[in-house]
């Protein structure tokens, strides 16, 4: 499927994109050290066994309660205070979060070509505004979802529905673009376009997800959202 125009082909129909929602961390911001060094911070302060960045990375996507007692092996245990611990050093640790290199400019050519952007995030409220702060982008957002505005978390499709409807669009109008499984399964459970980004947590295996488009940059979203700019890059179509 590629795009035609600056809409989008369903099933025999053109519709036109005008709002893009972002996962944050592996899609707008670099998080990667500002993950791991969490992970491995809570790990040693709580006594638990260390677990290597690809496991850290498999797990990307869920909810931090979620990754903890997967990491725990028991579905029941209170990790309460061991994700208290994970979320304060990243409070306190803002700095290893940082935009990738063309983040800024595709907000800034969305924002200019009419496109109204959500951040849907997993991560919690009080670290997320102030990443996208610090990073300067948090004025492009029309709105910004986290993990405590919803009842699911993605993949269900409720963080992007409450998105959609602080924008006022209609799914069919949008796109989700992450990095991860849940980001991917959201998408298609809201039934909006998809872009997955292979530069993310999840790599590659992105592609076992099977969104709409994968791009190697975020700037490579741009000849599909609007194909009369380019990217200059290569866009790969599953």
């Amino acid at each position: 499927m590629r795009p035609l125009s600056i809409s989008w082909q369903i099933r025999g129909t053109m519709r036109k994109i005008i709002a893009a929602l972002f996962d944050v961390d592996g899609t707008l911001l670099n998080t990667a050290e500002f993950v791991y060094q969490a992970f491995v911070h809570t790990f040693q302060t709580h006594g638990l066994p260390g677990r290597s960045t690809d496991e850290i990375a498999a797990v990307m996507g869920k909810p931090l309660e979620e990754m903890y007692r997967h990491f725990s092996a028991s579905a029941s245990e209170d990790v309460s205070e061991i994700c208290e611990t994970h979320r304060s050093f990243q409070a306190e640790n803002l700095h290893l979060s940082v935009p990738f290199a063309n983040t800024q400019e595709t907000l800034r050519r969305l924002k200019d070509a009419g496109v109204k952007i959500a951040a849907v995030t997993t991560r919690s409220r009080r670290t997320s505004i102030k990443t996208l702060e610090m990073s300067c982008i948090i004025d492009y957002f029309d709105a910004i979802i986290s993990g405590e505005d919803v009842n699911y978390p993605k993949p269900h499709p409720e963080p992007l529905f409450k998105a959609l409807q602080q924008l006022e669009v209609e799914p069919e109008k949008a796109v989700m673009i992450g990095d991860t499984e849940a980001d991917i399964l959201a998408g298609k459970n809201a039934k909006v376009m998809t872009i997955g980004v292979s530069y993310g947590f999840h790599g590659s295996h992105i592609a076992g997800s099977k969104p709409d488009f994968i791009v190697e940059d975020i700037v490579d979203i741009i000849p599909i959202l609007l194909p009369d700019l380019k990217s200059n890059r290569s866009i790969h179509f599953p």
